[in-house]
């Protein structure tokens, strides 16, 4: 009884821990250039004795370095949004092409089976490729 009772604690601040940790790292994430520089700045100085000028200086490097990074994760959004609306672009032009080719009752039967495909896909646990490349 006492060691069921030991378990269920180390399991409770087990939880405890990792949302945490998880809590902090989300934090992290959402930080703008200004405070990610400061952050660093602090714990150099704190780990290093950093002079008054070397915090200056490592806190403009910092600086210049999350805006910089802040930039390029910005700019490769864009480009991820620019590259889907473009496949989107693609797919409806392919689309209106094949239901040229295709009479009404051939292009119906085959949306119905492209359909059947995409279900029979998710139920595999095909989703998974598109998660891993970002689009959803």
């Amino acid at each position: 009884m006492i060691m069921k009772r030991i378990m269920f604690l180390l399991v409770i601040l087990t939880v405890t821990v990792l949302q945490s940790e998880a809590q902090q790292r989300r934090e992290r994430g959402n930080m703008d250039p200004e405070k990610m520089a400061e952050r660093v700045t602090e714990h150099m100085d704190k780990e290093l004795a950093l002079s008054d000028d070397q915090k200056k200086e490592v806190y403009a490097l910092f600086l210049e370095s999350s805006k910089k990074r802040e930039e390029m994760r910005n700019q490769e959004k864009k480009e991820r949004e620019a590259a889907r609306e473009k496949m989107k672009a693609d797919r409806d032009a392919h689309q209106t092409k094949l239901k040229e080719i295709l009479s009404e009752e051939q292009f119906i039967k085959w949306e119905e089976i492209q359909k059947k495909n995409r279900e029979r896909m998710r139920e595999r646990g095909g989703d998974r490729l598109r998660r891993g490349n970002g689009v959803q």
